[in-house]
């Protein structure tokens, strides 16, 4: 009875471990492995493949025999020990992620997930609005003291930077060099075509540079979004951002206003044409898309952006 105990601990261990591995497996060749992690932890699953791959046969070749416990000879019992009931609970843990894995079907998360989340606009740093100043700095437009500034440009820009940090640590950003180039290309251009390779790119020159791209023509893709505050002829075009999984997946938008715009419905795709304004929501300055002409599509095949390699500096 406790080799049969033991072997059956051994053989459960070597399913769940082969299961985890035919379910990762599943997912790279239904191409739906990008709804959880981005492309840059590709490498990571393959190498987790190979370890379950391994440790699972591993498991149907362990001898519990006598035989085996005397070679070892550490003298310890390596039968499970404790309660049917507590080994249960404890496989339970592996089990279930498992079977759900297998069960629910796969999907791109949607606009229920953005109306938790919340969706950031333009760079998504900044809780007011932005604007450049002359060393690079991008600082929030709060109350600007025109008189201060002239008298002690460096001073009062330090000052500000200050009070941003004590509300948000992160809502001072550098203006790469990347950053200055890409939004230049971009104006030299008769459209922005907002493409997913540099979606984020994008959306952080148009809210930086965003009285340059006014009245500029653009085109955008994304789900249909609607946030409260907007008005009737207003929606969102957004977009998940995904820097590593699923877990810090962040939703980001443009704000979209015309005729028919009403009646677009939420998690609808639609390619959206039309003219760069201003608008403002909550009080901060947004850009915003006068709609020209809309195109209802199907979902891409990859639903989410990723921030692109040039600006994380690897190119």
């Amino acid at each position: 009875m406790k080799k049969e105990n033991q072997d059956f601990h051994i053989y459960l261990r070597g399913i769940i471990l082969i299961g985890f591995m035919l379910l990762l497996i599943g997912l790279i060749t239904s191409g739906k492995l990008n709804y959880y992690v981005a492309p840059k932890m590709h490498i990571f699953v393959y190498f987790a493949i190979a370890i379950f791959a391994i440790l699972g046969v591993m498991q149907f070749f362990r001898r519990s025999d006598s035989q085996q416990e005397e070679a070892c000879g550490c003298g310890v019992d390596h039968a499970p020990k404790g309660k049917p009931l507590k080994h249960f609970f404890i496989y339970m843990i592996f089990v279930i992620p498992l079977l759900t894995g297998f069960m629910i079907p796969e999907k791109a998360m949607d606009s229920s997930v953005a109306e938790k989340r919340g969706i950031r606009y333009g760079t998504g740093l900044y809780a007011k609005p932005a604007q450049q100043t002359d060393d690079g700095k991008v600082v929030p437009t709060q109350e600007v003291d025109v008189e201060a500034y002239l008298e002690d440009p460096e001073g009062y820009i330090k000052k500000m930077e200050e009070n941003v940090k004590k509300e948000n640590p992160i809502e001072t950003y550098d203006i790469t060099d990347y950053y200055k180039k890409f939004g230049k290309e971009q104006l030299e251009k008769d459209k922005v075509v907002v493409t997913s390779d540099h979606y984020l790119d994008t959306m952080t020159v148009l809210d930086v540079y965003l009285d340059k791209f006014i009245g500029k023509e653009i085109e955008t893709t994304g789900f249909v979004y609607r946030e409260e505050g907007m008005g009737e002829d207003q929606a969102v075009i957004a977009r998940f951002s995904m820097n590593c999984c699923s877990a810090d997946a962040v939703v980001y938008g443009t704000i979209i206003e015309g005729e028919g715009v009403s009646k677009l419905k939420s998690d609808e795709w639609y390619t959206v044409m039309g003219k760069i304004d201003e608008t403002e929501l909550n009080k901060v300055r947004l850009p915003l898309v006068k709609v020209e002409s809309m195109k209802k599509i199907k979902p891409l095949k990859d639903p989410y952006v990723y921030p692109s390699t040039e600006s994380l500096g690897a190119y």
